[in-house]
């Protein structure tokens, strides 16, 4: 792997190529180690972080001491032994931490040098405990990565060729450096990270090829000009910044510290991507930092899976709920609903002389007779829809149900100074259904007209009820008002529970309104597309013995 300066054959070079490998080994976000004969030589802060040992503590211990049995530890190294054959070995291992704790993770290793059986060998061991759930992903990412690890193999071998030549001219001190620099440019090829190296003036000098497989460009050219326009933004933060603004917010200005963020990247398809960033300034002149990418897209995508399954949970909770409070509120009401009829038909008998004196008084005790008889009809109906009970069905005249609700309504209809016009057709078929449930239907598309004009302010509220044939076999009823209309962003949802626009509203109205629409044999929709106000339309199947 190049780097601007002096030719990779210069001592300055590659001491260069080393700090910047150190940095990188240092500031991973997953373990990395170097062995020999199965000990440890050297580990990083973030693998004795992961197992739960001090700084320098693994230093020498055998290898053993991290698997949790024994035959995985024999099994690992039977096949260390075909090393010099195969020089690649990667698995899903058990590990045991300093506490007894076990953590699944994946480990994978190559040697230093294949030909050399006493060669050390350098190992990459990330937590998976957290992404088991997403097995089958990772298992296709990792034969990707074998993949692209063949295919780098081969450019290694002959980079090793060429460099087993240069280092035989060099002195010892220069063979060791050499060797080490070699070391870190296997992990920095083949480990699962993105790693963007930049220049002191922030230009973008190098990145690896899991860098360009994050962002599907083929070299660094391509990745530059991508980087400019790729839409990004900053968890907690959100404010818009492209690719190139990101990789500078992560470049800490003060060497040794680094800095982190979770960033959401914006693939050219629309798909989201979040990623892990963490930047570190690397101390070397002509040179500035060192940012890697840790893809955390699947993770965030079945955390919000989840989320959506234990909202569906709690929606169905209470809607069973909602389902017993109703129950118990129509048993609770039927009482106090018959001791008012009781004591309406009371007053009517005794004070019957004085009342026909009071033609008023009269139609006012009768109107509240009417509402308390309706009132019982749908605790009835409701105590029979929770107990999943249908009522006998009974011939209907729907145009006297309309004009019926409307004189029921007339209290509310003063109140909020609305006008009604109905558009009655001639010769309407008869219907058969529940009369208290489709008038329940009308009562409630009606006084959501009259609320939503009162709420928007409407100066001359309307409201326009229209009944007619659809056909042979149905018949239509519109509801339809001049108000403020159904937002565009409610249309879809507006039938489903705990959906409203109203102040202190349970959105459990229209919900009900289409199941019983839909108990009848028929349909209750939106009216899509209007200037002004809001309409619904229920299309209703007639009586089989009134068709023409």
């Amino acid at each position: 792997m190049g780097l601007p300066g002096s030719p990779p054959s210069t001592e300055n070079s590659a001491q260069t190529d080393r700090l910047i490998y150190e940095q990188v080994f240092d500031n991973a976000l997953v373990g990395i180690c170097f062995m020999q004969h199965r000990r440890f030589l050297r580990v990083n802060a973030r693998m004795e972080e992961m197992l739960g040992y001090q700084s320098g503590e693994m230093l020498g211990q055998s290898v053993r001491t991290v698997y949790a049995r024994q035959e995985d530890f024999d099994e690992v190294g039977r096949v260390i032994e075909s090393f010099p054959t195969t020089n690649r070995y990667v698995h899903e291992r058990p590990l045991v931490a300093k506490d007894g704790s076990l953590l699944w993770c994946l480990i994978s290793g190559r040697m230093i040098d294949p030909r050399d059986p006493d060669s050390s060998s350098v190992w990459v061991v990330q937590d998976m405990t957290a992404k088991k759930q997403a097995e089958d992903q990772l298992a296709r990412a990792h034969q990707r990565l074998e993949q692209i690890v063949q295919s780098r193999t081969l450019n290694l071998q002959k980079t090793n060729a060429t460099l087993k030549l240069e280092v035989e001219r060099r002195r010892e001190s220069e063979r060791a450096m050499i060797e080490s620099r070699e070391k870190y440019r296997v992990l920095i090829r083949n480990v699962p990270l993105g790693i963007v190296v930049t220049d002191a003036a922030g230009e973008i000098v190098e990145i690896n090829p899991a860098m360009q497989g994050f962002f599907a460009t083929s070299d660094l050219a391509t990745f530059t000009s991508m980087a400019r326009n790729a839409a990004c933004s900053v968890l907690g933060d959100g404010t818009p910044l492209s690719l190139l603004e990101l990789i500078a917010a992560c470049s800490p200005s003060v060497t040794r510290r680094v800095e982190h963020l979770t960033a959401r990247w914006e693939a050219a398809d629309g798909a989201p991507r979040w990623f892990d960033v963490a930047g570190v300034r690397v101390p070397v002149r002509d040179l500035g930092c060192a940012i890697v990418f840790l893809d955390r897209t699947e993770q965030r995508n079945a955390r919000a899976r989840e989320h959506a399954q234990q909202q569906q949970l709690a929606h169905a909770s209470r809607l069973s709920l909602m389902g017993q409070f109703a129950s118990a509120l129509a048993h609770e009401l039927g009482q106090p609903l018959n001791a008012c009829l009781s004591y309406a038909a009371g007053i009517e008998h005794r004070l019957g002389p004085e009342l026909r004196k009071r033609p008023d008084a009269q139609e006012a005790l009768s109107r509240i007779q009417l509402h308390l008889h309706q009132a019982g009809d749908v605790v009835k109906n409701v105590r029979a829809f929770v107990a999943k009970h249908r009522p006998e069905d009974e011939e209907i005249d729907l145009a006297t149900l309309v004009h019926g609700t409307i004189d029921l309504l007339q209290l509310q209809l003063r109140e909020a100074a609305a006008s009604v016009k109905l558009r009655i057709g001639d010769d309407l078929p008869r219907l058969r259904g529940t009369r208290v449930e489709l008038q329940q239907v009308l009562v409630n598309l009606i006084v959501n007209a009259i609320e939503a004009m009162r709420g928007a302010g409407v100066a001359h509220p309307h409201i326009e009820v229209a009944v007619a044939r659809a056909g042979r076999s149905s018949v239509r009823l519109s509801v339809a008002d001049n108000g403020p209309g159904v937002p565009a962003d409610m249309q879809e949802t507006i039938f489903q529970p705990y959906t409203t626009s109203k102040p202190g509203g349970l959105g459990m109205g229209l919900m009900m309104c289409r199941t019983i629409i839909e108990s009848h044999g028929g349909t209750l929709q939106i009216e899509p597309r209007r200037k002004r106000g809001a309409a619904f339309r229920c299309v209703l199947p007639v009586d089989k013995d009134d068709k023409p």
